[in-house]
């Protein structure tokens, strides 16, 4: 307040000086007076926002260049050193953004504008910022804070990094080859494409060896004929097992594999198109129609008969006389090994066994209650006697209607 009355007073005074007719030269004295006095109050209301201390030894900011599909990154690598080791309550927190939005307002202690914000929790002297871009530059303000306050703080520039330089496309990888199958994996069926390298082919030139899959109309190379553009999933060389692998869920589809490699002057790439693999065969294959006999009725076999939605089997021995053990069985199962349609039958003899036809009890079932294309069989016949001892099995695939 005093500085304003004093300002007022002094205006006052020209003012009164002019209207007295004083002299030109005594109004410009006065009003260097009250220029004086201004520059003392801009003066006092700075000290109120002193520059922070500069707690930094050194800051320095490192830019990589790296490519991560059809994206290339640029990864910025902030490292600083500080005058005097951190105290328990202090921390440092460095600050990414456009150079022309990102600012640090001395009286407010704080900062605005930035993009990403990163604290180096481990106290490793180094924080490292990742961006999409490749080619943008970036401003980073590192600061050192105390119980959460900004007490000092630097800014620095990043440059954007320089992408390698591809090498010609003039060198032949070696012939390539797949294998396909389809395999189970945890539950999970899958199509299993192994891509290698022709026999004996040399590859210890090569610095990278990188394989890509894609759908045969969409993936491409780029046009530097090595970068590969628009692939669902890549993969790197297994120096151990000597391939490119690649697992699908999807059983039935045809794909499109580029291999490229590089040397330390040269690229080059290879590509090939798949067929996915046959189905396995049907579980009901080399089934046939009811009624039919599986075997040999004069010694031993199985006969199944179909009469509308009832389907039945029986198994049958043909045995000559002075047997003194007989053992014959039927049973049926699903095409996967489980339960069958119809319950397990058998029989038993023991001597004396006269010569003549033995047989199990008849199962039937019906056909609509029946989920599966058909049905395994299997008869088992044990036969002791003055000749010895014999066994015989018979099994077949029956459809089932």
């Amino acid at each position: 307040m005093g500085i304003i009355k004093i300002c007022s007073y002094l205006l006052f005074t020209l003012l009164l000086i002019s209207c007295n007719n004083r002299s030109t030269k005594d109004n410009i004295s006065a009003l260097g007076l009250l220029g004086i006095l201004g520059n003392q109050t801009d003066q006092t209301l700075d000290d109120k926002f002193q520059t922070l201390d500069d707690k930094f030894q050194s800051l320095k900011s490192t830019t990589y260049y790296r490519k991560d599909g059809n994206l290339q990154f640029q990864d910025i690598l902030i490292e600083y050193q500080l005058k005097n080791l951190l105290e328990g309550s202090e921390t440092i927190e460095a600050y990414l953004g456009n150079p022309s939005e990102i600012s640090f307002d001395l009286k407010t202690k704080t900062i605005s504008g930035y993009l990403n914000r990163k604290e180096d929790q481990f106290q490793t002297n180094s924080i490292l910022f990742s961006f999409s871009d490749h080619t943008k530059k970036f401003k980073i303000i590192l600061t050192l804070k105390k119980e959460g306050k900004i007490i000092s703080y630097r800014e620095i520039l990043s440059t954007p990094p320089n992408p390698p330089t591809i090498p010609p496309n003039a060198i032949a990888l070696p012939a390539i080859t797949y294998e396909t199958k389809r395999s189970l994996i945890g539950g999970t069926e899958y199509q299993v494409i192994r891509v290698k390298f022709q026999l004996g082919a040399d590859l210890s030139q090569f610095i990278k060896l990188d394989a890509y899959i894609g759908r045969p109309t969409i993936i491409a190379l780029a046009p530097d004929n090595y970068n590969v553009i628009n692939y669902i999933s890549a993969t790197y060389y297994n120096s151990s097992s000597n391939e490119f692998l690649f697992l699908t869920p999807e059983l039935n589809s045809s794909y499109k594999i580029f291999v490229v490699g590089a040397t330390t002057d040269a690229k080059g790439n290879r590509s090939l198109d798949t067929i996915p693999p046959p189905p396995p065969p049907s579980p009901c294959q080399g089934s046939v129609n009811a009624p039919t006999t599986i075997g040999n009725c004069s010694t031993h076999c199985l006969v199944v008969d179909l009469a509308g939605n009832q389907m039945s089997y029986i198994a049958k021995s043909n045995i000559e006389s002075n047997l003194e053990y007989i053992y014959l069985d039927a049973t049926s199962s699903t095409p996967s090994g489980g339960s069958g349609p119809a319950n397990f039958s058998w029989t038993e003899h023991e001597s004396p066994i006269g010569a003549g036809e033995y047989q199990t009890e008849n199962r039937t079932f019906d056909v609509t209650t029946y989920p599966h294309a058909c049905m395994i069989i299997s008869s088992y016949l044990v036969k002791d006697g003055p000749s010895g001892f014999s066994d015989h099995y018979i099994n077949g695939k029956v459809n089932v209607p």
